[in-house]
């Protein structure tokens, strides 16, 4: 049951190391503008994360398997609490393959967060230019409601020939 804990643990860490490579990718799309790479990634993201959550699941169940062996550990017991149950043979594999996972889970927090900054700008800077061509500004106060006055510019551009 161990091993199969550990090979669970190793087939997360490679997922989560996967979406990392996308998340990669997904910052080049972004910084390109390239729409139809960022929905494809998007999709295969997607798709890998229904698997994590698929992995996530399995390593439940045998969370519980071990639980119904051991009263120490339960479906939601860190990797610490595992450690201090788990067999001498299996503590190196164990440890290296959870220490790995919580490395692969922060590299891809952390490309998570930039992405979600740079798409966030680049919304911001469309929000900007559609105003702008609309000839709609934001003006810096609320209304009663809470809700941004907007108000309409002068036209800066006269399309006439």
């Amino acid at each position: 049951m161990w091993q199969n804990l550990i090979d669970t643990i190793i087939e997360l860490m490679e997922m989560y190391n996967c979406l990392f490579i996308l998340n990669e990718k997904k910052r080049k799309a972004v910084l390109d503008i390239d729409m139809s790479a960022l929905n494809k990634i998007v999709e295969t993201e997607q798709e890998l994360t229904g698997s994590v959550i698929k992995a996530e699941q399995k390593r439940q169940k045998i969370l519980k398997q071990m639980a119904a062996e051991n009263s120490g550990i339960n479906e939601n017991s860190n990797a610490k609490t595992l450690l201090a149950f788990c067999p001498q043979t299996y503590k190196e594999s164990f440890s290296k393959a959870n220490n790995d996972l919580s490395a692969n889970v922060e590299k891809v927090s952390s490309i998570n967060e930039t992405n979600r900054l740079l798409l966030q700008g680049a919304l911001t800077a469309v929000n900007m230019n559609i105003n702008s061509l609309a000839g709609i500004k934001a003006d810096p106060g609320y209304e009663k409601s809470g809700n941004q006055n907007f108000s309409s510019q002068k036209k800066k551009f006269d399309f006439q020939a």
